[in-house]
């Protein structure tokens, strides 16, 4: 029976990156970089390491951050990503896609311990982020969607990408994400 699972995870993953072809080599370029441009190498395996680190990004007096994407940009963003956990994503891949390509990409991040992400790409379908915002609020709202998250006890909706996760695999998904976007930012306190 292993082998006939094994086979059948081979096929869908060949599948899978038939179907998604030339397309795929932007999606893996960022998700299996080693730095991604990051100022510094960040590796999150539980949320309360995540809020120990943005409480320092939040004392921080000098902040610079790689990318486009402004403090206020990369905290909804982070902020999003949780909610839509809860509540579902806005659009979501294809199911061959999150059971070939997204269960690989996730599982090697779970592997590895760590991801790396187009940190510039809005989440599909979500709501624009203005580029500043009230950041005392940002950081609120960031700190009380991880602890929703962490209390809820019901169904967790898919991934857009990655389909369907168990509460502690969104744990490592969601540490892993604001991982990576805070080692685009280097500060001093």
């Amino acid at each position: 029976m292993e082998r006939r699972n094994f086979i059948k995870k081979a096929l869908y993953t060949t599948a899978g990156l038939a179907v998604v072809g030339g397309g795929a080599t932007g999606f893996f370029h960022y998700h299996f970089s080693d730095r991604n441009h990051a100022k510094r190498i960040l590796n999150f395996s539980n949320l309360q390491e995540a809020l120990n680190e943005l409480d320092r990004i939040e004392k921080a007096a000098e902040l610079q951050i790689a990318g486009d994407w402004s403090l206020y940009q990369n905290l909804i963003h982070c902020t999003q990503s949780i909610e839509f956990s809860l509540l579902g994503y806005p659009e979501n891949k294809p199911a061959l896609f999150q059971n070939t390509i997204g269960k690989l990409v996730f599982h090697k991040f779970e592997g590895q311990g760590y991801m790396r992400h187009n940190r510039n790409e809005p989440i599909p379908k979500a709501p624009e982020i203005i580029k500043n915002g009230d950041l005392k609020e940002a950081f609120t709202k960031l700190r009380k969607t991880i602890s929703d998250f962490e209390k809820f006890q019901g169904n967790l909706a898919p991934h857009f990408a990655y389909g369907q996760l168990s509460k502690a695999e969104y744990t490592k998904a969601h540490a892993f994400h604001l991982a990576d976007h805070f080692s685009a930012m280097d500060y001093k306190i």
